[in-house]
């Protein structure tokens, strides 16, 4: 089943649950990443694809006989496993899907499509992404990939103010993957770096910097909440570059 991007698959039925007279199962919600290099990413949301609070996020290297299975919630990894994959289980399937090229990248209609709504390359002089910390505190760091570009054979990646290939979260993976939302990464990069410049206090400006991307990374799990949270942002670097005031409303 395939719901706006989001995949469902069945689990089979046990004997035991014939037994039991199960006539079917939930269906599993998964979100194909994409692929780099031969690894495969899935976002496995569970029954309700409405819940991103807590995902599971699975990679493997072709020919993915074994898989990484790691448990997420917000932006912090909780648990790390290996995994056999097998054809008859859900994740060995959905992989096998992917690598097969029968699924399209979430965001995305379709790779053919993707290639024609990518922009084209323009610089940007700053990264709006911050950098973790060892204790998990993002910090005001400009990352040395700016303006990422799309490889060969990888459409559905945009050109960001971050490296796409790093992406570690969903609204991640939705920017990287959105040419809407891509474009307002790089807008609000060079927003950033001008309203950085034009703040009175720096320590300030990194606190506010701070909260607004947790705020963004612990909430935003769809392209509606990404495209409010730009336009807030936006309108606040606007106003800091213009006024030099940190807490400016």
């Amino acid at each position: 089943m395939v719901d706006s991007g989001t995949y469902g698959y069945e689990p089979a039925l046990s004997e035991e649950d014939v037994r039991k007279g199960t006539a079917t199962k939930p269906l599993i919600m998964m979100r194909y990443v994409g692929s780099k290099n031969g690894m495969y990413v899935v976002i496995i949301l569970g029954q309700d694809a409405s819940n991103t609070s807590v995902v599971t996020r699975v990679s493997c290297q072709s020919p993915c006989d074994f898989a990484k299975s790691e448990l997420i919630s917000g932006d912090s990894v909780i648990s790390t496993q290996t995994l056999r994959l097998t054809p008859e289980s859900i994740i060995g399937a959905m992989l096998a899907d992917a690598a097969s090229g029968q699924l399209v990248p979430y965001g995305q209609v379709s790779s053919g499509q993707a290639a024609q709504l990518a922009p084209t390359p323009v610089p940007t002089a700053s990264s709006v992404e911050t950098v973790a910390t060892v204790d998990g505190t993002p910090s005001s760091a400009p990352s040395t990939s700016v303006g990422q570009q799309p490889q060969a054979g990888e459409a559905s990646l945009q050109q960001t103010s971050f490296d796409c290939n790093q992406a570690g979260s969903i609204p991640q993976y939705l920017i990287c993957h959105d040419p809407e939302l891509a474009a307002s990464d790089r807008s609000l990069a060079d927003l950033v770096q001008k309203a950085r410049a034009a703040a009175q206090d720096q320590a300030a400006f990194a606190d506010r910097m701070r909260k607004q991307w947790n705020f963004r990374e612990k909430n935003c799990k769809d392209k509606a909440c990404l495209t409010s949270w730009y336009s807030y942002e936006s309108d606040i670097m606007t106003k800091i570059a213009q006024t030099g005031d940190p807490s400016v409303k």
